[in-house]
């Protein structure tokens, strides 16, 4: 016959009896309270003071190249991939951040005799977009990227007579006469005169 669920075997009843007691349980240890943990702050960086001239975040340079610069650029603007090669080039590059500088700006001159012709100013329209507001009107106050690029590189070019270019836009047009070129007698030719002539000289 099966044994009854509720009686043991004979032998297991041997078998507990010769089991030793168990040990009494030991007084639990008290854990000390954990200290609170504060997360630890990064150190702060104390915040760069806002600009407040155009030097600080906007700067043009000659450079030996152009494409290493704006390349991209001209691929984009003009669907071209060859930028200017020859002449003097201009960058004009924008301070993100410290040691983080962007071209934002490009023009371009060729030699002619004693004179320069000013062509291919390009102008960064994403990455300006991409500019904080407070820098793009200290931007906008001081004329503008395209007028800064003209500017500064007209000083690097004071030694000839004359820049000359060609305007068919009339906002370049706008942006050229406030840089000081002036209108001539033929149309769409423009000039920067760095000495005074005369008029035979001129022509």
């Amino acid at each position: 016959l099966l044994d009854s669920p509720t009686q043991p075997h004979a032998s297991e009843e041997r078998q507990a009896s010769s089991i030793a007691p168990a040990a009494p349980a030991l007084d639990p240890v008290p854990v000390a309270e954990r200290a609170s943990v504060v997360p630890a702050k990064a150190p702060q960086t104390e915040q760069e003071p806002a600009p407040t001239a155009l030097e600080q975040i906007l700067r043009v340079e000659r450079t030996s190249t152009c494409h290493f610069y704006v390349g991209e650029l001209f691929m984009r603007r003009f669907n071209s991939p060859e930028s200017p090669g020859g002449g003097r080039h201009y960058v004009a590059f924008y301070r993100e951040a410290p040691g983080r500088f962007s071209a934002v700006g490009y023009v371009n001159y060729l030699q002619h005799e004693d004179s320069w012709l000013c062509g291919g100013l390009v102008f960064d329209d994403r990455l300006y977009r991409r500019i904080p507001a407070s820098h793009r009107a200290l931007i906008k106050a001081s004329g503008g990227v395209a007028e800064a690029i003209l500017r500064q590189s007209f000083l690097d070019l004071k030694e000839s007579p004359a820049i000359w270019g060609y305007v068919g836009d009339k906002q370049a047009e706008a942006v050229d006469l406030r840089a000081g070129f002036i209108h001539t007698r033929h149309d769409k030719v423009m000039v920067v005169w760095n000495r005074d002539l005369g008029e035979q000289e001129k022509e």
